[in-house]
């Protein structure tokens, strides 16, 4: 399928989808931009908002030949805009939520432990993502992300049938780690190899996983938390 007539199921597939939206971080294609992309972010009640700006690190678009191609952002007030250079396979993306405690006096406050008075324990928050804008061989190899969720077949993914997901953690296949549907459950977990076996809806696919680590002798946080989302349109 071509860049342009995935990137238009793709909006239907956002359109009619109404899952819970957790607190993921998703490209959605712009209407009447063939290159245009919107970042969204996943809220509280299964609420739509734009993502922070300053919390977009790195943004990164690969064409079906391999060969990277420009990005270019703008931040409106409905949140962070792309412009990719030309028709691109994958769009990769690195995010940095920041640090959130949890205090025995309120609600959790998006500092280091260290700033707050009253803290139990934070989280430092790290997110990766990509996005399938077109579905060529290029999809099958790994982008080198720290933490990276990668199909094992250039096919586009029919809804109902299984598709093959191999997760690597620096780069190494990694066992036992959750792949699932929005943050939702525990659709598959890796097995020895790092593969995952999960199967798409019909539509936009939204594929979570993550890692948390407790963290020892910092004063800032006491757990590293890292995730990823991979999505997709399945037909």
């Amino acid at each position: 399928m071509n860049s342009l007539a995935c990137r238009a199921l793709l909006l239907a597939g956002l359109v009619m989808a109404t899952p819970a939206l957790a607190h993921t971080v998703w490209l959605a294609p712009e209407p009447g931009k063939p290159q245009g992309w919107h970042v969204l972010f996943g809220g509280h009640a299964g609420a739509i908002n734009p993502y922070a700006a300053e919390k977009l690190k790195t943004v990164t678009a690969v064409a079906a030949n391999g060969r990277p191609l420009a990005v270019s952002r703008v931040t409106r007030n409905d949140g962070v805009h792309l412009t990719v250079s030309g028709p691109a396979s994958l769009i990769l993306a690195h995010y940095d939520n920041g640090i959130h405690t949890k205090r025995s006096n309120g609600p959790s406050v998006e500092k280091p432990m260290n700033l707050v008075p009253n803290a139990l324990a934070a989280t430092r928050a790290i997110k990766y993502h990509k996005t399938i804008a077109a579905w060529t061989p290029i999809v099958t190899r790994p982008a080198g992300q720290p933490f990276e969720l990668v199909p094992l077949s250039a096919a586009q993914p029919q809804a109902g049938k299984r598709m093959l997901i191999k997760v690597l953690i620096g780069g190494q296949p990694a066992p036992g780690i959750k792949v699932s549907r929005n943050e939702e459950g525990e659709d598959a977990v890796t097995d020895a190899s790092g593969v995952a076996r999960f199967v798409p809806q019909r539509g936009f696919n939204k594929v979570w996983s993550g890692k948390r680590t407790q963290v020892s002798g910092n004063p800032a946080f006491t757990e590293d938390s890292i995730e990823y989302s991979l999505g997709f349109f399945a037909k």
